[in-house]
């Protein structure tokens, strides 16, 4: 268990590694980033030349086996250095069967095989599967790029700069990090919110495209909250900040989406696991097929023979083509997409075991106010600002929502609500939900929750996962216990945003559609990239074990595969719109 447990850890460092982008060290990270992948093509590059010239050079030159070796050795150690080393590593921290041990054991195999009696070089090959894999590489590395800068334009709702009234009254530009709480900030037209707070002079329209993807600004006026990352459109407003940096929105939002891969899907683990399983199992075939049948032949023929070329070659190739790349980099990559294909609309979705529970919704339980309904509000101008909260209006697309999750094959969808009976029932009806209960403590939605949430018989072999919808104030207990918490309107309350599973940066409860649709999608991907690229890897093993396939074939079942695989990931991240049918 240590093992595993060791495992996750040294996985979730280069996941750091990977995602260090959360305060200020961003532009610099993707800088290295692309510089990361430039400097692989270089190298790829650079090695194919090489290679090329190595042929001509064995083509033309009469060497022996063992120069021969070193001439190649020059662009096999250039490709595969990295390879080799995180192949040795493995091995140093007790976890030795990884992609990049099958890799090198393969190779290195390939570059030795010379040297048997009556076998034939194989040189070109081994840097050839070394090249293979870093194209791979290069590949998933160009997806990743992409789907982050599909998160990056969440990034344009990073401010730069907070214009801070100091007590003189002259505007000073401060870093949004640096400024603390209770302060005045000024928001000019055209510039960014930076910080959470309160209106406390002027009146301005926002446009919270970037938090909401909803493109219809909204008025705010003194008194009113405000939350950082929108854009101030029309006037000047004075603003006092309720919140640090780290505890406003965007910075919320912006960690919420570069961790969401922590929270690995079933399917992600699913790798993880066979992986483990998978490579010892691997090693040991490839054993067998080297040493049993020159030892049978030997018995045989009474002619003694422990090692024979031919069927070590065969071994190497199980090796390469069952190393699983296709597999380890196109999952997480198609979730990686999926997610960043939500965040363009304004769903974000915390990780990848959430867009597993939302394909497969089968109850979703509302909170009504907030969700279903909005609080018109009057004012009424008695000297005080006193507001009054007449009656709750239902939203727009409250009943398309609806009918939506029914056509998506939701089974139940239910209304839970504080408010009155009449209230509720006029509601209930006009919405469409299957049921509703009125006059509900907070207490009792967390009971009458857990009621609905019990499998209705234990012969329901898949479990019916429950999705509850708040507006977040008084929600978060019952969103933290969902199987999936949906907050509505992430602008606003934090203690939603912290709570739920999926957060709708804007008002519309038809968005919770558009996630299972989203989520439905990614999976399907992710799952037709697992049958594709075991089935192609079956179809080469059992080539290679009767000696009908090549080096060559082995290595394009691989790199082909994940080559496939990449591109099918890349198309979950590609915005889903969806118009009602009416």
């Amino acid at each position: 268990m240590s093992h595993e447990h060791h495992h996750h850890h040294h996985e979730d460092e280069h996941e750091h590694e990977h995602e260090c982008c959360s305060h200020g060290h961003c532009h610099h990270h993707e800088h290295h980033h692309e510089g990361g992948l430039r400097h692989k093509l270089t190298l790829i590059v650079v090695t194919a030349v090489l290679l090329v010239g190595c042929v001509l050079i064995e083509k033309h030159c009469a060497l022996t086996t063992w120069q021969l070796l070193l001439v190649y050795l020059v662009p096999y150690l250039l490709i595969g250095h990295d390879t080799l080393r995180e192949a040795a590593e493995g091995l140093v921290h007790g976890e030795a069967f990884n992609e990049h041990f099958l890799m090198s054991v393969a190779t290195i195999g390939a570059l030795c095989i010379g040297f048997l009696p009556g076998a034939e070089t194989q040189y070109p090959e081994a840097v050839f599967v070394m090249l293979f894999f870093q194209i791979g590489e290069l590949l998933e590395g160009y997806a990743e790029d992409s789907s982050r800068k599909s998160i990056a334009h969440l990034m344009d709702i990073r401010p730069d700069v907070a214009n801070v009234l100091d007590s003189n009254g002259e505007l000073k530009k401060e870093k949004p990090e640096q400024v603390t709480v209770g302060t005045t900030i000024v928001v000019r037209p055209g510039e960014k919110i930076p910080l959470d707070g309160t209106v406390i002079k002027g009146s301005t329209e926002l446009n919270t495209v970037a938090l909401t993807g909803e493109s219809a600004p909204r008025e705010v006026h003194e008194g009113d909250e405000v939350v950082s990352g929108c854009v101030s459109l029309t006037g000047v407003i004075h603003i006092q900040t309720t919140k640090s940096y780290d505890d406003s929105t965007v910075a919320k939002i912006i960690e919420l989406v570069e961790h969401a891969s922590e929270h690995k899907s079933k399917s992600e683990n699913f790798i993880t696991r066979f992986a483990r399983v998978y490579t010892p199992i691997v090693v040991l075939a490839a054993i067998l097929v080297a040493f049993v049948p020159p030892l049978i032949e030997s018995l045989i023929t009474s002619h003694f023979s422990l090692l024979s070329p031919t069927w070590l070659y065969r071994a190497l190739m199980f090796l390469v083509v069952s190393c699983p790349c296709a597999l380890v980099i196109s999952v997480p990559l198609t979730f990686f997409g999926g997610i960043g294909g939500a965040s363009r609309q304004g769903i974000l979705i915390k990780g990848a075991k959430f867009m597993d529970v939302l394909s497969r919704l089968k109850v979703v339980v509302f909170d009504k106010t907030g969700t279903l309904t909005r609080g018109e509000v009057l004012r009424k101008e008695d000297g005080t600002m006193s507001r009054v909260v007449v009656n709750d209006v239902v939203k727009d697309d409250a009943r398309a929502a609806i009918m939506q999750l029914k056509q998506l094959g939701v089974e139940k969808t239910v209304m839970l609500t504080g408010d009155r009976e009449e209230v509720a029932a006029r509601v209930a009806r006009e919405v469409g939900v299957d049921a509703y209960h009125s006059e509900l403590l907070p207490a009792d939605k967390v009971a009458l929750f857990e009621s609905l949430n019990t499998p209705h018989s234990s012969l329901d072999a898949s479990p019916s996962f429950t999705a509850f919808v708040g507006d977040g104030i008084n929600d978060a207990p019952v969103l933290a216990r969902a199987d999936v918490g949906i907050a509505m309107g992430g602008l606003g309350s934090d203690a939603a945003i912290e709570a739920a599973d999926v957060v709708l940066m804007d008002d519309q409860p038809s968005k919770i559609a558009t996630a299972i649709r989203i989520a439905r999608r990614t999976l399907q991907i992710a799952r037709q990239n697992v049958w594709f690229a075991i089935g192609v890897k079956l179809g080469v093993l059992i080539l290679a074990a009767f000696g009908l396939a090549t080096m060559w074939m082995a290595v394009f079942a691989d790199v082909g595969v994940t080559v496939l695989a990449v591109l099918n990931a890349m198309r979950a991240m590609k915005s889903l719109e969806f118009r009602v049918k009416n």
